[in-house]
């Protein structure tokens, strides 16, 4: 009765071991495989950054463009050439692009975030005081706004150019 009990057991443990029950795959991220879908959604916009050369900044937002008029939005302006540029109806419409394309739309260095840099005021009052410094003659409005102290202003050849520096002056050191 022995040898019955334990060949019986056998034949149990075995055929356990050879059951054909389906084995979920473990859920192993790889380069083809979407995330979990219990992983928290994250902020995928591109992130500009103070330093952001010209070049990465119009890649980024013709990007955007490029989905946006992808997904209905007119082009109302072309402008030949190889530094061509397009104009494109800002109207809001069709929402569907804009929330389709969000994920693509640039968002401005953190520190001209005003809701997450706690000196962004003063910060930006030194920013004024650049430009005037380099005869660009403005003053503040409030913290993120300035505005000419004439409407008969000189503007030097290179004001786009001493913007970026003041920003970078102002902005970027111990921030």
């Amino acid at each position: 009765m022995r040898k019955i009990v334990l060949a019986l057991t056998g034949a149990v443990a075995l055929g356990g071991c050879s059951a054909t029950t389906p084995v979920a795959a473990p859920e192993v991220a790889t380069i083809s495989s979407p995330p979990p879908a219990s992983s928290a959604p994250a902020d995928t916009r591109p992130q500009l950054r103070l330093d952001t050369s010209d070049e990465e900044r119009d890649r980024l937002y013709t990007a955007y463009d490029d989905c946006l008029v992808g997904h209905g939005v007119k082009v109302l302006v072309t402008v030949p050439g190889p530094q061509g540029a397009r104009r494109l109806d800002d109207s809001g419409d069709p929402k569907s692009a804009y929330l389709a394309c969000a994920s693509k739309l640039p968002l401005q260095p953190r520190e001209l975030d005003e809701a997450s840099n706690p000196n962004f005021a003063a910060q930006w009052n030194d920013h004024v005081r650049c430009l005037r410094k380099h005869g660009i003659k403005v003053h503040v409005t409030k913290p993120g706004e300035w505005t000419w102290d004439s409407d008969t202003n000189v503007h030097p050849p290179n004001e786009d150019q001493i913007e970026q520096d003041c920003i970078r002056e102002a902005f970027g050191a111990g921030s």
